[in-house]
């Protein structure tokens, strides 16, 4: 079964070649007990080695059935291992940190065999060792370790046992003990010990062969032979039977063999060994086998890997808190160089947790800045309700160039301008605006708004009553406040009357007058519109004075101006019922843009006055044609290449005609006419401007023009021709336009084509609920950061204003860190590298019996990837987390020292992925070389290492 073929194994020393196998040539049988003999260093051990495929030989075939262990490749003889061989080692090389029964149960795994706890009992009992199966190594005396080796190579039923020195670190009891063993399973395998014990070979083996210098110089096999008689005389001794009746013939010959020496063997069984030399052996040729490619689990290469990286645990310690250490500032200073301002944005509205305010803006270019600031209509509003998924609401306010105070007394104004007065800049005493609230349908029964999270907490919610059609005008001033309004009031009353009488509580200011510009509104309710964050309590114990309280105070406006707190809460239609009250219109703001209409008269071009006037608005009452007013009640159609002045630029636009009639009394009239329209009702005017119509019978039906908008941020102009067909009255004051400014209406085409927004409307901020924040972040950050079209701006949040300017900066910061993280992240590696490669060296001695048991590279190479990949996890999620834990400490530092309050260093995801890829990887990369060299060594040389 098993054949050498001058088979030579040499070693290099410093004295030069060695050689441990020289031209050995043997053959094997199928069973039996082969003893290799011979003193240390005479090539017994090398000569296992190699039949059992642990080491291969420099020349010489070796045969295992019809194969040859020259062709085979790694892992092939991994295979042979796993196969053929079960080795029994010296030392037993048990893997300390299995236990006796997973010990066994391996060698059964790597064959691909599930584990038989019949099999394995019987095995243990066997072996002696069935109360053992729980218990590790190091709990076992030297013959039981050397009974669980047997019972490991013979689970896995091989055809060839192979023992190295067996009984060397046993007494001879343990040792008699083994042998027995050995010798009961040689009759069905072969097994080849090697032992330096000659008395132990001449009692069990079947066969010995004894080395000098690598060379076979005895080979000796064994048979037996019946006693017949109760003396049997050999060549060599004299064989004795015991307890035998000796004849005096057989006493004649005992006293011979005593006078010549002659060795004297009593024995009590029926027959005794005989000896000599090995003659040609029968190669027998048994049934094939096909080699079984070991199937070690998962579990037990991840088993192997935790066990290793107990092996020196203050070095790990050290290596994951440096590695930690480097990609946490890794993760840190990725959250900077990566951070957008759509991130930060998002990250600052969702922490806001709060409803917030926004104005809109038109962007034409925003490469050049070219933008401006517009009044939102409620189609957008609505549109934006849509798609964020929660409530948004309008603020409307008709003051121009105002802060919209509430109080106005000296006294008060004075409090307002001192900087002195601890608290003051924590209250206000002007408001942003009016919003409107359906009081039936979004306040419920409890007093609980609907999509926000307001409450009124005292009084009643304001209604816009009617009577007979008639709208009752009181009812339209009537106004609820929230609570930081109505503290603010107390503030700043500070003691003074309000409307000669005392106020000193909220129930106080129920049914007070206020006045907000030139109106007068009384109070019915109060709103909680949340609680103020307690941070900001510090500014109420502070003067405005205190420069340390800028960023606090800065942060603190943005927040409030986020809030409704700072409106006038009004009944429903309020906004159109003031409108028709006002007589206001709804202008749409054509931006900085150099807008000119070119008039007959003047080439040069008259300047346009910022607004303008969507036509599509406006009836028959507000306007009149050169041909003749529209029908009542119908809604004016311009082309777009059509337009209608203001009524106060008639007298320049005329000049030319009026100029043109001789008689003077007419003249004169026509003029007085004109000036009569500034001060006429709308109807006054309508009739005026008829007879001015009248006095000019040569007036065209419309006067040709060119309107020209220059772009001062782009340098370029846009001339659209149009035709002057008519003018408007009633809409605004003649106090907005004189001979040198013009003010324009026109249709929705023609005001996009001039780059002027026809999204515009009453409103203007938007106020987005809790819910249409925290749903519609995503969409509100599209707004916000919008390159073209309709923006919108957080109102009074310099956000985008910090990031901005602090883009340069934190760039180069950025990237003086990623160069000191690489280099930390060099480190690690390096540490990781130096780790593994330790641990590896510790494991040498377990991956050798591993690979000696038949697992193959890909085995180890798993068992130590696993160690690699739980140390990358551990080091990933200590990483991450510190990273996280240094964002929060560079956020507070930005908030606290610098005053920013704005959260630049925003860790989640990204950062995460991040690091555990990048830990995993170089995890990997460090490992891999040394896993790799380990797993391309042969198994003796692991076996051998200390």
């Amino acid at each position: 079964m098993l054949q050498l073929k001058s088979v030579t194994k040499k070693y290099k020393t410093k004295a030069g070649e060695v050689y441990a196998l020289n031209g050995v040539s043997l053959t094997f049988p199928s069973t039996g007990m082969v003893f290799i003999t011979g003193k240390s260093g005479c090539g017994k051990t090398t000569l296992l080695n190699i039949i059992g495929g642990l080491d291969s030989v420099d020349s010489g075939e070796i045969f295992v059935q019809d194969k040859s262990l020259s062709a085979f490749s790694a892992k092939e003889y991994d295979s042979y291992r796993n196969t053929f061989v079960g080795f029994i080692f010296q030392e037993y090389n048990l893997l300390a940190e299995y236990t006796v029964e997973y010990n066994v149960k391996i060698a059964m795994e790597l064959q691909g065999r599930k584990a038989d706890d019949k099999e394995l009992d019987r095995l243990l009992k066997e072996m002696e060792i069935e109360g053992l199966r729980a218990r590790k190594p190091s709990e076992l005396s030297g013959g039981q370790r050397q009974r669980v080796a047997i019972a490991r190579a013979l689970v896995k039923e091989p055809r060839i046992i192979m023992a190295d020195e067996p009984t060397g670190a046993l007494d001879s009891a343990t040792g008699i003990q083994v042998f027995d063993a050995l010798k009961k399973l040689s009759k069905d395998k072969l097994v080849i010990v090697v032992s330096h014990d000659n008395e132990f070979a001449e009692k069990y083996a079947d066969r010995i062969i004894r080395l000098v210098d690598g060379k076979v110089v005895e080979d000796i096999t064994f048979t037996s032979r019946e006693l017949t008689a109760n003396i049997s005389e050999q060549e060599n001794m004299l064989v004795v039977k015991e307890g035998a009746e000796l004849s005096e013939t057989d006493k004649d010959i005992l006293a011979k063999a005593v006078k010549t020496r002659k060795k004297i063997e009593v024995t009590e069984k029926l027959y005794f060994r005989d000896k000599k030399e090995t003659g040609e052996v029968t190669w027998e040729q048994l049934p094939s086998i096909a080699l079984k490619k070991s199937k070690m689990k998962l579990r037990s290469s991840a088993y192997l890997g935790v066990k290793s990286l107990v092996v020196k645990p203050v070095r790990l310690i050290i290596t994951i808190l440096i590695s930690a250490l480097a990609f946490a500032v890794f993760g840190l200073f990725d959250t900077i160089a990566n951070f957008n301002t759509q991130k930060i944005l998002k990250n600052s509205l969702l922490k806001s947790n709060s409803t917030i305010v926004a104005n809109t803006s038109y962007i034409i270019d925003e490469s050049v800045g070219d933008r401006y600031e517009v009044k939102t209509s409620q189609a957008t509003v609505d549109r934006l309700a849509q798609e964020t998924g929660g409530a948004v609401k309008g603020i409307f306010d008709f003051r121009y160039n105002t802060r919209g105070e509430v109080l106005q007394s000296q006294s008060i104004k004075e409090l307002t301008l001192s900087k002195m007065v601890i608290g003051k800049s924590y209250y206000s005493n002007s408001v942003n605006g009016y919003l409107e609230f359906d009081g039936e349908k979004e306040i419920d029964k409890q007093n609980n708004f609907r999509d926000f999270n307001y409450r009124l907490v005292l009084g009643r919610y304001p209604k816009l009553v009617y009577q007979e059609g008639e709208l009752i005008e009181e009812s339209l001033y009537e106004v609820a406040i929230s609570t930081y309004l109505a503290d603010s009031i107390l503030f700043f009353l500070n003691g003074e009357k309000l409307n000669e009488e005392e106020v000193s509580s909220y129930s106080d200011l129920l049914d007070k007058q206020i006045t907000v510009e030139e109106d007068q509104y009384k109070i019915v309710g109060l709103i909680d519109c949340g609680e103020i964050p307690k941070k900001y309590d510090e500014i109420k114990q502070s003067t405005p004075f205190n420069m340390q309280l800028n960023g606090l105070l800065d942060d603190y406006k943005a927040y409030m101006d986020s809030s409704a707190r700072k409106c006038l809460f009004v009944g429903y239609g309020f906004k159109e019922a003031y409108k028709t009250l006002k007589e206001k219109a709804s202008v749409f703001y054509a931006g900085d843009n150099d807008l000119k209409l070119v008039v007959p008269n003047d080439s040069r071009g008259k300047a346009v006055v910022d607004y303008v006037y969507d036509s599509r608005a406006y009836d028959e009452e507000n306007i009149l044609l050169f041909s003749g007013s529209y029908p009542q009640n119908t809604k004016l159609t311009l082309k777009d290449d059509e337009i209608v002045i203001h009524y106060g630029n008639l007298r320049d636009m005329l000049s030319v005609e009026i100029n043109k009639i001789s008689d003077m009394q007419q003249k004169r009239d026509i003029y007085s006419l004109l000036n009569n329209l500034s001060g006429g009702t709308k109807e006054e005017n309508r009739q005026t401007l008829k007879e001015i119509f009248i006095q000019l019978p040569n007036l065209s039906n419309s006067f040709t023009s060119t309107i020209k908008q220059y772009s001062k941020q782009t340098g370029k102009t846009i001339e659209k021709e149009v035709k002057i067909v008519g003018v408007y009255f009633g809409v605004d004051e003649a106090r907005y336009v004189d001979s040198s400014t013009y003010r324009l209406m026109m249709n929705g085409n023609l005001m996009q084509s001039l780059n002027i927004c026809n999204e515009q409307g009453d409103y203007n901020k938007i106020l987005f609920s809790q819910k249409s924040v925290r749903k519609g972040t995503d969409t509100i950050v599209k707004y916000l950061v919008a390159e073209k079209g309709l923006s919108l701006t957080w109102y009074n949040n310099s956000i985008l204003n910090i990031i901005e300017e602090n883009q340069t900066l934190i760039g180069q910061a950025a990237d003086l860190f990623l160069y000191a993280t690489i280099a930390l992240a060099v480190f690690a590696v390096f540490m990781l590298y130096n780790y593994i490669s330790t641990s590896i060296a510790n494991k040498r001695r377990s991956v050798g019996v591993l690979r000696g048991l038949g697992a193959c590279g890909k085995d180890i190479f798993f068992a130590f990837l696993t160690e690699s990949l739980i140390i990358a996890l551990i080091n990933g999620a200590l990483a991450s987390v510190l990273s996280a834990v240094g964002c929060m400490l560079v956020n507070l530092y930005i908030r606290d020292v610098m005053h920013f309050f704005v959260s630049f260093a925003l860790f989640g995801v990204r950062q995460v992925l991040l690091i555990m890829g990048v830990s995993l990887l170089l995890s990997v990369l460090s490992s891999a070389l040394p896993i790799i060299k380990i797993s391309k060594k042969k198994p003796v040389e692991l076996i051998r290492q200390p």
